[in-house]
């Protein structure tokens, strides 16, 4: 008997349910580390796939497997393969893109899954790094996904150094070498490491080139070094074909053209077999430049149309090395008495380093723009956001107006009141302490003039005795003598107690010398004409003499005393 059409239907719709089954059950309820090999083969099989219908469709499958059993990480993974092959195939379509990628970081969080989170940031970072030419914005996202990254290590993202290598080549692009090392030093701590273009010698080799960059050729050669001495795992023939021809670049520019050779050729050989005539020709420039260098014209000229050959079959970045190339048939040429060549290839030589150097700056010029652009977005944004919650504020609190207002005119009245309070107990500390100040200054001041005082005594004592102790007379008086260091201190007490006397003296009478203006200042104190002699190292009679040259000076009238005029200024 022959199977009806309804059995036949029913028996191709288990057999397909059975096989969607089997398709995605491998991968489901296991974190992103368990799932990680096989979600990259579901990449790689769905990028790959021109026919977007049939690549949604795929993923379809997978989303709705996802959701029929409660698998709601794998079922933003295939929004997340979904929004990677847009920005891969369709990065015009920045309407679908950037929500769907906001959405699903947002979705991530409230699942509390780092690694979706990190990884839909980085995906939204570089399409707006390669996609939208924002770089900016994607500054701003890489910013926010290595926040993430601190968080984790490989055993919950494997493929973290990934993630770390794309930030730090963002940051190397622009020259900011300081970020872009901390992050290559930070993959080589990770305890695993991939090896190819983010792993521990992709590392090692990006802060070698790095220090290249900075003159730094000692500490460049210690990293390609450490890649010779096989640190990490992985394709070492490539990796050490690669560090040698870093090594072989360090030596010429050190001058050390014999050396730097057979290091250069051993990544030519190298790159030749793996196909990547970019890494081969940037070699072969610098041979060409050693053999031109040595005036080998013809080795020269072989090994620059190879570079020119191999540039050829390489990515469109080639033409970043033109304007290292041209420049070495310029003068081939022109040492070969070819002058018609040589001025082609200098206009060629010169339009290459001034596009490259116009691209750069461009660069720097369209992110300055995008920053400034970024800052008025997110100003109009918070303005708008602000007003927003101001107008319902408003419209929720209209009731309540009478109370807020007599609440905040109590709140400023009590503020205000305590201010008060405060300022006039902070017065009231400076007076005290400026009145404790002015104590302690006239103290000092009596204590000074006590001091000479009491020295002067002294010495009279000595020298009326019959046979003084000349060696403690002549120690004494020294120490009486007013010193410019004492003379310092003692302006400075004094004009803590009399104010800026000493500045009223000298206005009122500039031709005073600085011996009298000492004399006048002692004379404010009280001191005689002894205590005067001890304090300033002079006779008696010359303290006289000063007096009486003041008297003279200052015109002071027959009926005042020196002393009355001293203390009325």
């Amino acid at each position: 008997m022959k199977p009806s059409f309804a059995l036949i239907t029913l028996l191709m719709i288990f057999t397909s349910a059975i096989g969607v089954s089997a398709q995605w059950s491998h991968l489901l309820h296991k974190t992103y580390a368990q799932r990680f090999d096989d979600i990259n083969k579901v990449y790689v099989q769905t990028v790959s796939n021109r026919d977007s219908a049939s690549a949604f469709a795929y993923l379809g499958s997978m989303k709705k497997f996802a959701a029929e059993h409660g698998d709601r990480e794998l079922e933003m993974e295939a929004d997340l393969l979904k929004a990677y092959y847009l920005t891969y195939w369709y990065p015009a379509l920045n309407h679908q893109i950037t929500p769907l990628l906001e959405l699903l970081i947002t979705r991530a969080s409230d699942l509390k899954s780092v690694p979706l989170r990190a990884r839909s940031y980085k995906v939204l970072g570089d399409y707006y790094w390669a996609g939208m030419k924002n770089y900016e914005l994607g500054f701003e996202t890489f910013i926010r996904q290595e926040g993430l990254l601190n968080r984790v290590d490989t055993d919950v993202l494997p493929d973290k150094a990934y993630h770390l290598a794309n930030i730090a080549h963002a940051y190397h692009n622009f020259s900011d070498y300081k970020q872009a090392l901390s992050l290559f030093r930070q993959i080589l701590t990770l305890k695993f490491n991939p090896d190819m273009h983010a792993g521990h010698n992709s590392a090692l080799y990006s802060i070698g080139v790095i220090y290249r960059q900075q003159g730094s050729l000692d500490s460049s050669d210690h990293y390609f070094k450490r890649i010779l001495r096989k640190e990490s795992a992985g394709n070492f023939q490539l990796w050490e074909a690669i560090a040698r021809g870093g090594l072989g670049e360090n030596a010429y520019l050190r001058g050390h053209h014999r050396e730097a050779l057979p290091l250069l050729q051993a990544n030519i050989d190298e790159a030749v077999r793996q196909q990547d005539w970019g890494l081969a020709a940037e070699s072969l420039i610098i041979q060409a430049n050693i053999f031109l260098i040595e005036k080998a014209f013809e080795k020269s000229e072989q090994l620059a149309l190879r570079a020119r050959r191999y540039l050829n079959n390489t990515y469109p970045d080639r033409y970043k090395h033109f304007q290292d190339l041209y420049p070495i048939f310029v003068k081939i040429y022109a040492a070969s008495g070819k002058p018609d060549l040589a001025a082609v290839y200098l206009d060629s030589a010169l339009v290459a380093r001034d596009s490259i150097t116009n691209k750069y700056n461009a660069k720097l010029m369209l992110r300055a723009h995008q920053k400034i652009e970024l800052q008025e977005h997110r100003a109009a944004m918070d303005k708008a956001e602000s007003d927003k919650k101001l107008k319902t504020t408003e419209r929720n609190l209209s009731l309540l107006l009478v109370l807020i207002v007599a609440g905040g005119s109590w709140y400023v009245y009590a503020t205000q009141r305590k201010r008060h309070q405060q300022e006039q107990h902070l017065k009231e500390l400076e007076i005290r302490q400026k009145e404790q100040e002015l104590e302690n200054a006239a103290l000092q001041l009596n204590e000074f003039a006590r001091n000479i005082s009491e020295k002067s005594r002294q010495i009279e004592v000595l020298e009326s005795r019959q046979g003084p102790d000349a060696e403690a007379l002549t120690l004494l008086r020294a120490s009486t003598i007013l010193t410019q260091e004492d003379w310092d201190y003692f302006k400075k007490l004094f004009g803590k107690v009399h104010g800026d006397y000493l500045h009223r003296l000298r206005k009122k009478f500039p031709d005073l010398t600085q011996g009298e203006i000492r004399f006048i200042a002692l004379a404010k104190l009280g001191l005689g004409y002894q205590e005067m002699s001890a304090t300033l190292g002079i006779s008696s009679h010359a303290v006289r003499t000063t007096k009486y040259r003041l008297l003279k000076k200052i015109d002071v009238p027959d009926d005042r005393s020196l002393e009355e005029l001293v203390m009325e200024i």
